[in-house]
């Protein structure tokens, strides 16, 4: 500690204009100790708002700050890995400016946007002169630890500011003059402060200067280090990119030199990656490679289908390529994305939605019949072979058909749904068979593929075959037994892997002897056979088939599920439903729009299905009927929830109670296990 206060001598001392300076600085300070008053003609705003701050605080101004706060050598390490990269930068700026001030009893510090000293140079005299303060890495000289200094206020003020002598709040700052500058990111986030340090009478009016040129420059290689990674960043990001991008990418100079060709664009144009770059089209593709037509005429095209001869044979893809300009508008190169025809197709299936959602799970019934038709279908998903469909309308065969798909190795392709009987008969060979450009007035330019190109890995799903034209009978039938196709107005067959799922109500045998529908293409259907049952024929699960679709549209339609009146069951059971199970769903769904409490009954019902005079109507053995609708119901969804008695109350609407009084009265008991 030194033996005199360095503000009593420059009291007793003053005679110039610097020194009478701080001295009115100082006795401003004592009546701002005392009375908390400020000289606004002697106090900056900047140092009066530091000072009211401190004293909010509670800063004491009599602190030594030789126990200035020091962080454990666990923090110091944690903040100093936190702000490397700005340490880094900074370093070379603090030695060339230490360099510069050596010897002037001065130091030059970084601390941290919180306060905290980074890292420190200093000679040995201002080190000795100052160490009874606490100049040192780890030390916190934010001014709620330190009060008014160079390196807190320039945080809080978010500007350069010079804090000299008795500006200081702590008095043991007094002989101190500091310089810093808070150094901002460039993202303008404050990252810490410059700052330096000197004894009172050795301050220089360009001090605060020299600080704000380093903090620029240490700002400007921030910004130029950020640029420098962007760009690099940048570059990978392009290179990855280029490099596991699902489609092909090939770069070409206006000389024809290949400069970039990524793995699937080689596969695509079914050539040898490595070997090709660097090489000219002509040594390559030889002299007729459709792409550089971009080159030769200056026109871009997008999603155009090629067909191009390769050494070992062909390929088929789209591109889209644009070429490349210098500033001058003259043309350098060209860049073009290819696509198998393949990854086209499943493009389109996505967009359009032809993909299969549905599986055998989501067939709903207990119907013998019912699952035997299932259990015989799923063995049958699994092998390529046709399969046709026959059932009524509304009985599931898309369901049937998309289960099928879902069961078998072309889960991953495309399921198109052809409904042969709502194509317009003008339309039905373009939109099976696709057509070429300029095939015919009004056709797209570039040609189309058709339903089968873009199924094969897939399946096509024939809905409503007995209603086909006989003239497209014909040409579906070459297409079962050739496995390609030929586009309208095309001259090359087109190979396919398609599996055909056929689906009609109308009996097809019956339909060959009309004359309505071709022998040959009906053996070509009739591979394997399912006749889809219809609700009539399986009338059990349809109130196990009613109580599944409560569950499923009451929320849809923002309600808790009600709970299904018995006589509600009765007139279900009673119905014909010439609509079968489709039909079922939309009566459910209108009831459940009719329901104004937690019950569904009879009256919910359409007319057609439920009428007052029907309810005078009802015998002893409608009423038998009920119970044992109810008895199978509640039977039925025991054994599905494996007699989980909470489940299965759950899945009816009803109490557990009232569940076990049910089970009671009709005398129900677990398969096995009569407990």
């Amino acid at each position: 500690m030194m033996n005199y206060n360095y503000m009593e001598r420059v009291s007793s001392e003053a005679g110039g204009p610097v020194d009478r300076k701080i001295n009115r600085i100082y006795r401003s300070w004592e009546k701002f100790i005392k009375n908390f008053e400020i000289e606004p003609y002697v106090i900056r705003p900047l140092i009066a708002n530091s000072w009211h701050r401190c004293l909010r605080m509670k800063v004491d101004s009599s602190h030594a700050l030789c126990d200035l706060r020091l962080l454990s050598a666990q923090q110091i390490e944690k903040r100093i890995k936190r702000r490397k990269k700005l340490i880094d930068v900074a370093m070379p700026f603090m030695t060339h400016l230490y360099n510069f001030v050596k010897g002037s009893d001065t130091l030059v510090c970084l601390a941290d946007d919180q306060g905290m000293i980074l890292d420190i140079l200093r000679d040995p005299v201002i080190h000795y002169r100052t160490k009874h303060i606490c100049h040192q890495v780890g030390s916190d000289w934010s001014e709620a630890i330190a009060g008014t200094n160079s390196i807190g206020t320039a945080l809080v003020e978010k500007k350069p500011v010079q804090i000299t002598a008795s500006e200081h709040y702590c008095k043991v700052l007094h002989e101190l003059t500091g310089s810093g500058a808070p150094i901002f990111s460039p993202e303008r986030e404050i990252l810490g402060v410059l700052s330096i340090i000197g004894l009172c009478q050795n301050q220089h009016p360009h001090t605060l200067g020299m600080v704000v040129a380093a903090v620029e420059a240490i700002e400007n290689q921030l910004i130029s280090q950020k640029a420098s990674y962007e760009l690099l960043i940048a570059y990978n990001k392009i290179s990855t990119a280029i490099n596991t991008m699902s489609d092909g990418l090939i770069a070409i100079e206006a000389n024809q030199q290949i400069t970039q060709l990524n793995s699937v664009g080689a596969k695509i144009l079914q050539v040898d990656r490595d070997e090709c770059l660097g090489k000219y089209v002509t040594e390559v593709f030889g002299d007729k490679f459709p792409l550089m037509e971009v080159i030769n005429t200056g026109r871009e095209f997008t999603d155009k289908e090629f067909f191009v001869e390769t050494p070992t044979g062909g390929t088929r893809f789209t591109s889209t390529a644009k070429p490349i300009k210098d500033e001058f508008d003259n043309i350098t190169g060209l860049i073009a994305i290819l696509r198998e025809m393949d990854s086209v197709h499943k493009l389109v299936h996505k967009m359009v939605g032809a993909q299969a959602s549905l599986s055998f799970d989501d067939i709903i019934g207990n119907d013998p019949q019912l699952h035997a038709v299932i259990k015989r279908a799923r063995k049958v998903a699994r092998s390529g072979s046709t399969v046709l469909l026959q059932g009524e309308s509304g009985t599931g065969k898309e369901i049937f058909a998309q289960a099928i798909h879902n069961a078998s190795g072309r889960r991953k392709g495309a399921f198109i749904v052809i409904n042969c009987g709502a194509i317009p008969r003008e339309l039905v060979e373009s939109e099976l068979f696709g057509y070429e450009d300029g095939a015919f007035t009004g056709a797209r330019k570039g040609g189309r593929p058709g339903k089968f190109e873009l199924a094969s890995g897939g399946t096509v799903f024939l809905d409503e075959i007995g209603d086909m034209p006989l003239d497209i009978q014909a040409s579906l039938l070459r297409v079962l037994q050739e496995r390609q196709v030929t586009r309208i107005g095309g001259q090359k067959a087109i190979p396919i892997n398609t599996r055909i799922i056929a689906a009609t109500n109308k009996n097809l045998a019956e339909e060959v002897d009309k004359g309505n529908f071709r022998l040959d293409l009906y053996y070509r259907l009739n591979v394997i056979t399912f006749h889809l049952p219809s609700l009539r024929e399986r009338s059990k699960d349809i109130p196990y088939l009613a109580q599944y679709f409560v569950q499923k549209i009451s929320p849809r339609l923002g309600q808790e599920p009600p709970t299904i009146a018995p006589e509600f069951y009765n007139c279900l059971a009673e119905y014909d439903w010439p609509g079968n199970v489709r039909e079922l769903e939309n009566v459910i769904e209108q009831a459940l729009h009719m329901v104004e409490s937690d019950i569904l009954v009879s009256e919910h019902l359409p007319d057609r299905i439920y009428t007052p005079k029907q309810a005078e109507k009802k015998t002893p053995t409608n009423h038998d009927k009920l119970k044992s609708a109810e008895a199978d119901v509640i039977k039925d969804t025991l054994e599905s929830t494996n007699w989980n008695i909470s489940r299965a109350a759950a899945v009816l609407g009803i109490g557990r109670n009232t569940l076990y009084r049910k089970i009671k009265q009709y005398d129900l008991a677990q398969e096995n296990n009569h407990a």
